[in-house]
């Protein structure tokens, strides 16, 4: 419990940020079903976005774990191995939580409404961002790409010095988790849930490693 707590205080701005944004996301899913939560999103495209977010995503995506744990390792080997451990981690209890849950994405789920004849007349005007490919399989649950990038804002935020960094950190993960609805990749608690997981096991791990391996001595504000 120590070493959790000692997490905690070094992201102690970071979860305080997050902590009522995640509150908010609960709020709308109360209130809100999955399909008039996605159909809010589907109509609010723009020609910025539709830019915009395919970039952003990537920033969720296997290649850029990769490259952002190459560029740490130049400043801290410890802090490179502890991101790495991180992502691998996160991905494979993400891995295996897609897996037992199956739950078809957007693409896939609204496909089955059309085949079953239900009557929603927004199932015929849904907008897909011209030029990415949509996923059309039963692993929608929870968002990848939502888990990577909170695993690497909340290893970050962790790090860094300057904890006012932290908030940067928070946007951009929102971002990426974003533009996995945006792109109709993703429902809305696919994202809500990959934000948590990410977080959740990024902090279960920063514990467990702390002041083992290259953990040790690891500077943090």
């Amino acid at each position: 419990m120590k070493k959790l707590a000692k997490v905690y205080n070094g992201l102690k701005l970071y979860l305080w940020c997050y902590l009522p944004f995640f509150a908010a996301l609960v709020l709308v899913k109360m209130l809100f079903s999955r399909d008039d939560i996605y159909f809010f999103i589907n109509s609010r495209h723009t020609a910025f976005g539709d830019w915009f977010f395919p970039l952003v995503t990537h920033l969720g995506s296997v290649a850029a774990a990769v490259v952002f744990t190459v560029v740490v390792f130049f400043f801290s080997k410890r802090e490179s191995f502890i991101l790495a451990g991180a992502y691998c981690f996160t991905a494979l209890v993400n891995f295996l939580l897609k897996f037992w849950v199956a739950f078809p994405r957007p693409h896939r789920y609204f496909a089955q409404k059309i085949e079953q004849a239900i009557n929603d007349p927004r199932l015929h005007g849904i907008y897909y961002v011209p030029g990415v490919d949509v996923l059309d399989n039963f692993r929608s649950f929870p968002s990848g790409h939502t888990v990577c990038a909170f695993t690497a804002a909340t290893v970050l935020a962790y790090f860094t010095k300057n904890k006012a960094w932290s908030l940067p950190y928070l946007a951009v993960a929102i971002l990426v988790g974003y533009s996995r609805m945006y792109m109709s990749q993703h429902f809305f608690e696919d994202v809500a849930i990959g934000s948590l997981v990410g977080i959740v096991l990024t902090m279960a791990w920063l514990a467990l490693t702390d002041g083992k391996g290259f953990a040790a001595g690891a500077n943090h504000a």
